[in-house]
């Protein structure tokens, strides 16, 4: 559903996987929709088109129409996720049959496509579960007891059993799918990557405090991506206010999604003066960002995301830089950067505790220079080659079996 010149959440993993496959040799067709995420708004020149044919690093790519909400609720979301899923299946056919199908989900009927051209091309299909987006909604009460529930529950489940090889990027998720009743046997752990060298190497150093100077000479403690409801960023806000009192430091929600409203209108409830809001950055100021920011922060709302490793983790872990995490504490996110010492972990929502976190690294910042160099090594094992050519070779004995 996001494809490159998207270059956040899931469009990263869908471009770059494709971008491999084209690398190694393989004829390589992508079925996607016009750029507009994550901004929620397509490119002036993309308006009003159907279907348009590009071309992407030797990839063939078929662009299909999908309406993209102002108003982001579950009613639009799910009005949005039909449209694609109508023009994607007329660009499966205008893309002609294939040995092996990818689907990188969201949204969960894709999987259901991904069936049908299976049966009709006889071919392998490979379901890569991003976000296990059903689970995700109902966890936050965004579904309500509305019927459709089971009706996706059945969709999913049946996709899943119908697919080749279903896998997912934690091993936590891979565990509840096969909470869904689907094989072992049948299911692989595919880890979101990194090109490990060169994300480090990516960013200059200044660059974003000198495009934005009030924060030159401030300690900046900064969360950028998804402002979501299930990444609980009120904490964030909580936080800050705690800290109102000092000058020094500045507190940044970097970034767009369905919360930014209303967690603007709570930092003004609480008069926060040193959170800012700023608009989401191109990939390039990103990394402009990860050089200059001193703590990146992460958080996940209980429930929303007990599974889930959030892929941006990688880029910051290359950027050897001091992780802040919130989560639940039986969290995917928590144990790993608990367990392994990578940063600083949280129970999500006590801010008593982040409080007293960010006070000893305000008073003491060398004793926290060991997280950051575990985290560079511990991403290593994610690194683009690695990862990717097990993948491809995994595929290539699912092309072996009958």
């Amino acid at each position: 559903m996001t494809f490159a010149p998207d270059h956040s959440g899931i469009a990263l993993y869908a471009t770059d996987f494709a971008a491999y496959a084209a690398e190694q040799g393989h004829e390589v067709t992508v079925v996607t929709g016009f750029s507009w995420y994550p901004k929620w708004a397509k490119r002036p020149e993309d308006k009003r088109k159907l279907f348009r044919t590009d071309a992407y690093k030797g990839i063939k790519v078929l662009r299909g129409y999908l309406y993209v909400p102002k108003n982001v609720t579950t009613v639009t979301r799910m009005i949005q996720e039909i449209s694609f899923i109508l023009f994607a299946s007329i660009n499966f056919l205008r893309a002609g049959k294939q040995d092996a199908i990818v689907v990188f989900t969201t949204p969960i009927n894709l999987g259901v496509i991904g069936v049908l051209f299976k049966k009709l091309w006889n071919s392998k299909l490979i379901i890569n579960v991003q976000d296990l987006q059903l689970d995700a909604a109902k966890s936050l009460g965004m579904l309500g007891k509305l019927p459709i529930i089971d009706v996706m529950n059945g969709v999913e489940k049946y996709s899943y059993k119908k697919s080749s090889l279903v896998t997912s990027i934690s091993t936590a998720m891979v565990e509840l799918i096969h909470r869904k009743d689907i094989d072992s046997t049948s299911t692989y752990l595919w880890p979101n990557w990194i090109n490990v060298a060169e994300a480090n190497s990516q960013g200059t150093k200044g660059k974003f405090r000198a495009q934005f100077p009030k924060y030159a000479d401030k300690i900046i403690i900064g969360y950028a991506g998804n402002i979501g409801i299930k990444q609980g960023l009120s904490v964030l806000v909580d936080l800050s206010e705690k800290f109102k009192q000092r000058d020094d430091i500045v507190f940044l929600i970097i970034g767009q999604g369905g919360d930014v409203e209303n967690l603007k209108k709570y930092a003004q409830l609480k008069q926060t003066t040193n959170l800012d809001f700023i608009d989401f950055l191109s990939q390039e100021d990103y990394f402009n960002f990860l050089s200059d920011v001193d703590i990146v922060f992460i958080s996940q709302k209980k429930d929303s995301g007990d599974v889930y490793f959030p892929s941006k983790l990688l880029g910051i872990m290359a950027k050897e830089k001091l992780i802040f995490v919130s989560a639940d504490v039986d969290s995917e996110i928590y144990k790993v950067i608990t367990h392994n010492k990578l940063g600083v972990s949280s129970d999500f929502g006590d801010i008593n505790r982040m409080e007293q976190q960010l006070t000893d690294y305000l008073q003491h910042p060398s004793n926290f220079e060991l997280y950051k160099t575990n985290a560079y090594n511990y991403v290593q094992q994610f690194d683009r080659e690695y990862v990717l050519h097990n993948v491809l070779k995994q595929m290539e004995q699912l092309a072996l079996t009958s």
